[in-house]
């Protein structure tokens, strides 16, 4: 029922679904150009989701770098 929380959903879901569509695009990519233009658009997808994941969690930089460097 809460405004922001429902755009932050709702961002979070437009993000899965281009990281699942640009999977799906790169498994069958046919040329290495096409390749290396959905790796970097995955990149950028996985980037969004993880600032958004921070900033619903409300994540410090601190606590970013230690989940960053777990990874």
């Amino acid at each position: 029922t809460n405004p922001a929380e429902k755009i932050q959903h709702d961002k979070m879901v437009n993000l899965v679904e281009q990281m699942l569509a640009s999977q799906k695009s790169l498994a069958v990519a046919q040329t290495p150009q096409e390749k290396s233009r959905l790796e970097r658009q995955i990149e950028v997808t996985d980037k969004a989701i993880d600032s958004l994941v921070y900033e619903l969690y409300r994540l410090n930089d601190e606590e970013i770098k230690i989940v960053e460097g777990a990874l």
